[in-house]
């Protein structure tokens, strides 16, 4: 190496190094000859999307960086050009080919001299232009959309979505930490190293007020679909990443366990055991009633059954509470055609008489009222307003339900101060005197 290719690549590097921040540029110190590499970021549009389904795209502000790795020979630059490889997880290797093409001609064009920070400048402002990508880069056209066993290791174009949306999300989060913040709940001005950034619609606020919102839902239980908290109209749900991020072990710890109970809930072959509460797997399905109402608690040892969730009882009927009867009553009412079919299967041959008594109850509490001083429910099928109930023989008013007097019961219709003033007979059948 003469002394001065050997001082030019010295300058070259050192201005470099000032120029560029440690994330853009590496040197091989170690090494024999100089090598070292160029991060650099693509410069992109403001519209700018990617594509990585047919017909479905999403915008994005940053692409993983391309990495150049290079050599520089001992006669660089007043002979040799520097050799290099180009890498970029979202590129093809003939996207490659094409800027190696166009950075060799910018040697071409530039022999004899200092080229690296040219070739930087040039693959961040002149990427999309040479490889003619406009406002969508389309991943479909360069990765499969599925991978089969007899298919070279590649990524798939999801893939490399996903891998494109981490980067910018860890991209957002660096540029985050160098700024001041204006949170918009407290309004006070915090280090972005201590806000939360929504993975979805880019909303900061600082960490201790969406700490303070976070627990407050999680102590509540409410862990399910808990969506941006900054951002009204953000229906993206929180990653149990970001909520880890913000809230204290203690609270992570039953979010996790809240969270995985409402999993278990949610599956149709898993009952909890009423004496330990343990999840059990059922039988579900079959023809066989039995089977279908057993249940075995593989920790307690407690057989029980799945319906009542009283000791296993065989082919005799269950014995229900009135609230239980009200939510199975409730639940089949709203039941599709098919989900009523598989409730009538589950609860057996009594569940016609069962459905037959709760709408006889459910038609006499929405007909009836109650007494006021036994509350058994009284119907009014004609008549005046003036009621007479059938079991302590207490006199009421139909309309606002108070107790009348024993004496005069009709004063409290013919009296001003009343609220039922003149409506004896409101809402009766006319009646001929």
């Amino acid at each position: 190496m003469s002394s001065t290719d050997s001082e030019v690549q010295r300058d070259e590097l050192d201005a470099l190094t000032s120029i560029l921040d440690e994330a853009a540029f590496e040197i091989d110190k170690q090494a024999e000859i100089t090598q070292g590499t160029l991060i650099i970021e693509v410069t992109l549009p403001d519209q700018f999307h990617i594509q990585y389904h047919q017909n479905q795209h999403r915008r994005t502000e940053f692409l993983p960086p391309i990495f150049l790795r290079f050599t520089l020979p001992t006669d660089y630059p007043s002979v040799s050009a520097p050799s290099f490889q180009l890498e970029c997880i979202w590129m093809t290797d003939e996207q490659l080919q094409i800027l190696s093409d166009n950075l060799k001609t910018l040697w071409s064009d530039n022999c004899n001299e200092p080229i690296l920070f040219l070739w930087h400048t040039s693959l961040t402002a002149q990427t999309l232009e040479w490889l003619n990508i406009n406002a969508t880069l389309d991943l479909t056209q360069s990765f499969p959309s599925t991978i089969s066993k007899l298919s070279k290791p590649q990524l798939t174009s999801a893939q490399v979505a996903a891998t494109i949306n981490n980067y910018e999300r860890e991209k957002k989060l660096i540029l985050l930490s160098r700024t001041i913040v204006t949170c918009p709940v407290c309004m006070g001005e915090v280090y972005g190293t201590d806000c939360f950034s929504c993975y979805a619609c880019s909303s900061v606020a600082c960490k201790a007020c969406i700490k303070c919102f976070l627990e407050t839902i999680i102590t509540d239980g409410e862990v399910k679909s808990i969506t941006c908290p900054i951002n009204p109209s953000c229906k993206v749900e929180l990653t149990p990443a970001q909520i880890a991020s913000v809230v204290d072990k203690e609270t992570f710890h039953r979010y996790d366990r809240l969270l995985f109970q409402l999993s278990i809930d949610s599956m149709d072959d898993i009952i909890y055991c009423p004496r330990c509460q343990n999840p059990v797997i059922v039988t579900q399905g079959t023809d066989d009633h039995l089977r279908n109402t057993l249940g075995e608690c593989a920790t307690c040892s407690f057989v029980f059954c799945t319906v009542c969730g009283k000791t296993f009882h065989g082919v005799n009927p269950c014995q229900y509470t009135e609230n239980q009867l009200k939510d199975i009553y409730k639940d089949y009412q709203n039941a599709s055609a098919a989900e009523r079919r598989a409730i009538e299967q589950r609860y057996g041959k009594s569940f016609s008489r069962l459905m037959d008594d709760m709408a006889s109850v459910e038609t006499i509490q929405t007909t009836a009222r109650r007494c006021p001083q036994c509350s058994i429910f009284v119907d009014k099928l004609e008549g005046c307003n003036k009621m007479t109930c059938l079991k302590c023989r207490c006199y009421f008013c139909w309309n606002c339900l108070r107790e009348l007097s024993k004496t005069n019961p009709y004063g409290h219709f013919h009296d001003p101060a009343s609220k039922c003033f003149n409506k004896l007979f409101e809402g009766a059948d006319a009646v001929n005197w």
